[in-house]
């Protein structure tokens, strides 16, 4: 879909649905779509200068580091531009009678986006001009998307614009993925290098079939929040596919910050074991504290009785837990250094802190961002879904508390 014509001055009706939307003026993200155009073209040298390589039999582990990063560097172009266009045409097609306004989880993500777009395609052009530039002795590699942007639930519009990305995204990185395979000299000493990134393009083409089939008839508001993760998962995933291509020798090094959870961890007991702990998603600071509550008693009690999968909501405590233990993460503290403590709602579980990049329940936690484990039973008896996800966000003490209470409204 084309852009909108920022000649024409939204109308009054134009304006006041968007306002009844909640929705913000979309101006600047245009202006840098425009000029992030030049992410394209980047992207079209270094496809051309992919298929000479291949052509002349070259070996991508030992080509000259400028030449790896004008392939990395126009290649993260190419996706934060890809991204940003895709969710701001989905959010236009949705609904033209709002064009050039967006929600403003759309406008945080694209902003965040074509923020980027101009210091990658600049490298990618310094490094055309200089063989020697070797972009990983400046950049900590393979980089990270920007954050994603928080909404809950997230809108339909922005999971199918995430969806075209991915599935843009997507068609180039396998691409690659063949020329970089066809090109691959003494396969065998790279045969675990070639095996890391084969998983990865399955894991990124796993998690995008799976949203496209979920996204395939209007799903119910209670599945946008798993659709996101896989979306969230599946452009990371190739994100990072494509930079590895680019260049190999950061294969090597390359750590999703996966925790595994197998029989030597210490696993939670469910609550058909006389093992079981009700309190094991509360805060290990604050257990005690709130066993000395009756009302919390009566919540936690409640949360397990309206639970009908426990073992998933125990299987992302392990992985928290498991985290914790090899020191991945940490409990957060505040500027004063004090501990943070629990989360205001039922289960108060605790705030952590992410002490270098992990992976939990598929999510992956970049170092210093602050996150907790939401578990929340109340919208079940209504016909809604059991709450089990990671918040992640910046926190602060508070004296606010709420009480699980799935028969009525929320008690504080």
């Amino acid at each position: 879909m084309g852009m909108p014509d920022e000649s024409a001055k939204p109308t009054l009706m134009v304006r006041m649905a968007a306002k009844l939307k909640g929705e913000v003026r979309s101006d600047t993200l245009e202006s840098f779509r425009r000029a992030g155009g030049v992410a394209y073209a980047e992207m079209q040298k270094a496809e051309t200068l992919r298929q000479r390589l291949a052509e002349e039999g070259a070996n991508l582990w030992h080509v000259e580091p400028g030449v790896s990063s004008q392939l990395l560097c126009s290649w993260n172009a190419f996706v934060l531009q890809s991204i940003g266009e895709n969710l701001l045409d989905a959010d236009y097609s949705a609904d033209p009678r709002t064009v050039g306004y967006v929600p403003p989880v759309t406008h945080t993500q694209v902003t965040d986006c074509f923020g980027q777009v101009e210091s990658w395609s600049s490298r990618a052009r310094q490094a055309a001009g200089n063989p020697a530039l070797d972009v990983s002795a400046t950049v900590a590699l393979p980089a990270d998307l920007p954050e994603w942007a928080e909404a809950a639930p997230c809108p339909l519009p922005h999971l199918r614009g995430m969806l075209a990305a991915a599935r843009a995204v997507r068609s180039h990185a396998e691409v690659a993925l063949g020329v970089f395979e066809a090109s691959v000299q003494d396969a065998e000493k790279h045969a675990r290098d070639l095996q890391r990134l084969r998983q990865l393009a399955a894991e990124g083409s796993t998690a995008s079939d799976y949203a496209e089939g979920l996204l395939e008839a209007d799903p119910d508001p209670g599945l946008h929040e798993a659709i996101e993760e896989r979306l969230q998962r599946a452009l990371e995933a190739f994100y990072h596919l494509g930079q590895l291509t680019a260049m190999p020798s950061l294969i090597a090094r390359y750590d999703t910050g996966e925790v595994p959870v197998t029989t030597a961890t210490k696993k939670l007991a469910t609550p058909d074991s006389s093992a079981f702990d009700p309190w094991c998603l509360t805060s290990p600071l604050e257990r005690t504290k709130w066993r000395k509550d009756p009302r919390a008693h009566q919540s936690i009690k409640e949360l397990w009785e309206f639970d009908t999968a426990p073992a998933a909501t125990l299987r992302i405590q392990d992985e928290i837990d498991a985290a914790k233990d090899t020191g991945a993460i940490d409990y957060a503290k505040t500027g004063s250094g004090s501990t943070l403590g629990s989360y205001f709602c039922c289960p108060w579980g605790a705030i952590y802190v992410v002490r270098r990049a992990v992976t939990i329940n598929g999510r992956r936690l970049r170092q210093g961002q602050q996150f907790t484990y939401e578990v929340d039973a109340d919208d079940v008896p209504k016909g809604g879904a059991f709450i089990r996800r990671l918040i992640v966000g910046s926190f602060a003490p508070t004296n606010d508390v709420e009480y699980c209470d799935p028969d009525g409204e929320h008690q504080f």
